[in-house]
């Protein structure tokens, strides 16, 4: 009798060893770490990271060639690097996940550099703005954008367009830096001139203080940067209340007029002008297609951002790699593999720099306008393929993280 379970668990044993050799069992699960806030002021960030791949993969599967994909979700909570570091580590270690992607806020994403390298895992980056990012590990690949790209055209187009002085409000971080000096330096190389500013604490919820400052040096403009989300709200609303635009001062940004959160501003806002790489309203055929998933899955309400955008981009660039090489490629190899790839996005057409792990896109210049009765964003101008200026003014490769 003994004899005879010995002879049947080995046949078992066999049988499982033959399972992995042939068949679906040899398919293997491909895992992506996903960090982001899920909670907390910067939660749209995470939800609309998640939503964003959840259309992707109802629209194009969850699985390439057979291998399955799976989304580990971390909440970051906000831009907490000591938190993003440890999740990093817990998802590679714990999780064994084959990439890590995401990443809202710089200090995060530039936290984990050193998990990247170590660990030999690519990590694609979804927002995090800085220009110096992608130099802090070989393994960064940027599908978002970069603050000096995205602020730069917006000095040189508003003293054309009359604009001769100018106050900068900037959150005190990183992005906030890199919004502050691209803005200034190509608004003065111009002929414009900045007139006074600050650097806001970036959990600062009331800017009263800040915007009624603005107010009384009298410029043509207010310049304005912070995270998008409540803080992003709250400022723009702050600018109508204490009587800027009564007063002559036009509304100068980025991501904050996004059509996300266009509902939240009263007709104030009308005639804000923004410089930015994504407008949710262009009429691409790639747009309508990332609409019209988004709203499939999560409801006829939602509304895409450049979190959606960039995490549809980032998938479409992570499955395309893994059709050609497969699960089991290094994690070198994704990133070699990534460089020079070209995609009709949503936002028009983009490159990843083969020299720098950046992308390469259009910059748009727009103006908040009132259409049919709805607030929205309208591209009034186009400065095309615009390549990251910090890199451009900081050819040195070294290690920065």
């Amino acid at each position: 009798m003994k004899k005879l379970l010995a002879i049947t668990a080995s046949a078992v044993v066999l049988m499982g060893a033959t399972a992995v050799l042939t068949g679906p069992a040899s398919a293997k699960t491909f895992k992506l770490g996903l960090t982001a806030p899920f909670t907390g002021p910067f939660a749209v960030w995470g939800k609309q990271f998640q939503q964003s791949v959840e259309a992707f993969q109802a629209a194009n599967g969850d699985s390439v060639n057979g291998n399955k994909v799976e989304i580990v979700y971390r909440d970051a909570g906000g831009p907490n690097p000591a938190k993003s570091k440890q999740l990093a580590e817990e998802l590679v270690l714990r999780e064994k996940v084959d990439m890590l992607v995401g990443y809202a806020f710089t200090p995060n994403a530039m936290a984990v550099g050193k998990v990247a390298t170590q660990s030999k895992t690519p990590v694609i980056i979804m927002n995090a703005a800085t220009g110096r990012i992608t130099r802090g590990s070989e393994y960064y690949v940027r599908v978002s954008m970069t603050l000096p790209q995205m602020v730069s055209p917006m000095g040189p187009w508003a003293v054309k367009h009359g604009i001769k002085s100018a106050y900068v409000l900037v959150s005190d971080y990183a992005p906030g830096h890199d919004a502050e000096v691209f803005f200034a330096k190509n608004f003065e190389k111009a002929g414009g001139k900045i007139v006074g500013g600050a650097r806001m604490p970036l959990s600062t919820t009331d800017f009263s203080v800040y915007v009624e400052k603005a107010l009384q040096a009298k410029p043509d403009a207010l310049y304005m940067f912070m995270p998008a989300g409540a803080p992003s709200i709250a400022f723009v609303n702050t600018y109508a209340e204490r009587g800027l635009k009564k007063a002559g001062i036009k509304l100068l940004g980025s991501g904050e007029t996004q059509e996300l959160f266009l509902p939240n501003f009263s007709d104030d806002v009308i005639g804000t002008f923004t410089s930015f790489h994504y407008t949710e309203t262009n009429n691409r055929p790639q747009n309508k297609a990332l609409w019209a998933a988004l709203r499939k899955t999560a409801g006829p309400k939602a509304v895409p951002d450049i979190a959606t955008l960039a995490a549809w981009d980032g998938m479409t660039l992570i499955y395309r790699a893994l059709k050609k090489l497969g699960p089991d490629a290094k994690g070198m190899d994704y990133v070699n593999f990534m460089k020079g790839q070209k995609l009709e996005s949503a936002r028009g057409p983009i490159v990843i720099d083969p020299d720098e792990r950046e992308v390469i896109q259009n910059i748009y210049i727009r103006e908040v306008r009132k259409v049919n009765g709805k607030l929205v964003n309208v591209d009034i101008e186009t400065i095309p393929m615009v390549k990251d200026p910090w890199k451009l003014e900081n050819p040195d490769r070294k290690s920065v993280v």
